[in-house]
C-alpha cells in the first residue's frame, strides 16, 4: 500500500523506536539489506555496543520480521528488494521529519529565521551607524548573511541524501551507520 500517510498514521509508525532506527538505517543503505544486517545495527544503537548481546540481537530480529516490518511494509515505507529489505521512495518523508533537527539542536526553520533575523538586523546597524557596525560597508553583512544562510542550505540538504550514497571511504553502511541525534 503506497499512500500519503495521514498524521495519526505516520505518528503511529514514528511512536516505536525500533521501527524508527530501521527506517533511517534502510533509507542510508546504498543497497538492499538483509534483515539480520538491519537488526544487528538497530541492536548495537539500543545496546550502545557494537555488536550487541546475542540475546537483543535475536529479539530485535524476531520483532522486526513479525512486527515492524510489517508495519513499516504496510505504510509504502519498505519494500523487499534482491534478498533484502530497502527504504522506498515515499520514506523520504519519514527521515526529513527524523532529521528535522539541525547540527545546533535547533530545527531548521529556526536556524534560518535566525540567519535572516541576525543578518537584517546587522545590515540596518551598519546603514543607521550603530557603532561597531558603522566601521562596515553594508554590503559585507549582507554578504555574509548570505553566504551563511547559503552554507546552511547546502548543509541541510546533504543531511537528507542517503548517507551510504555519498560515503567517501566505500565503506559498507553497517560499519559506519549510526542513527541521527536529536
Amino acid at each position: 500500500m503506497s499512500h500519503t500517510l495521514t498524521d495519526s498514521e505516520f505518528y503511529r509508525v514514528l511512536s516505536c523506536q525500533r521501527r524508527r532506527l530501521a527506517i533511517e538505517f534502510l533509507w542510508d543503505a546504498a543497497v538492499p539489506t538483509p534483515l539480520p544486517a538491519v537488526a544487528d545495527a538497530v541492536a548495537a544503537v539500543e545496546a550502545g555496543v557494537d555488536p550487541a548481546p546475542r540475546a537483543l540481537r535475536e529479539s530485535v530480529y524476531t520483532s522486526l520480521r513479525q512486527t515492524h516490518v510489517p508495519t513499516l511494509e504496510r505504510y509504502g515505507l519498505v519494500a523487499d528488494a534482491d534478498g533484502g529489505l530497502r527504504a522506498t521512495p515515499a520514506a523520504k518523508r519519514v527521515v526529513r521529519r527524523l532529521r528535522d533537527t539541525g547540527p545546533f539542536g535547533l530545527r531548521w526553520s529556526e536556524q534560518y529565521r535566525a540567519i535572516g533575523v541576525l543578518g537584517l538586523c546587522s545590515v540596518v546597524a551598519a546603514l543607521a551607524g550603530v557603532p561597531l557596525f558603522a566601521a562596515f560597508d553594508p554590503l559585507l553583512p549582507a554578504i555574509v548573511s548570505l553566504a551563511a544562510y547559503a552554507v546552511t542550505s547546502a548543509y541541510h540538504a546533504w543531511t537528507l541524501y542517503p548517507r551510504g550514497s555519498r560515503s567517501p571511504r566505500g565503506l559498507a553502511v553497517e560499519e559506519e551507520w549510526a542513527p541521527t541525534r536529536a
